[in-house]
């Protein structure tokens, strides 16, 4: 009996992720101190974790072996902590590679506007 009250009592004083009135980016999400299934509750959806079998491409993947030979050598002499070096320097050379085989346009960066009914404001 104690368990559950304590636990409704957790739900009940969970203390809001998301403000009312303020727009997001889809890199704010990611600097966000919070566990992304606390993030997705914000939205009503959870998160399962699982592989995922993608199909195979019969593309060329010429640069993938310099790509590899790349990130492999600078690895031991980068610091990856922040987002922002893992986001330049590993990231980002793989996007390049992926707008080089696909020939799609890359758009790096759109802000994100939630409406009152989505971020479940009254």
């Amino acid at each position: 009996m104690l368990k559950n009250s304590i636990m409704n009592y957790a739900a009940m004083s969970k203390i809001p992720i998301l403000q009312p009135n303020h727009s997001y980016t889809f890199r704010s999400y990611f600097e966000m101190s919070f566990e992304p299934e606390d993030i997705l509750a914000e939205f009503g959806y959870s998160l399962k974790r699982s592989s995922l079998n993608q199909l195979k491409s019969s593309i060329e993947l010429d640069r993938l072996a310099n790509l590899k030979s790349r990130i492999e050598e600078s690895l031991p002499y980068i610091s990856l902590t922040s987002e922002a070096a893992r986001r330049e320097l590993l990231i980002a050379p793989i996007l390049l590679d992926v707008v080089h085989y696909t020939q799609a346009q890359l758009r790096i960066e759109y802000p994100l506007y939630s409406y009152r009914a989505i971020k479940r404001f009254p």
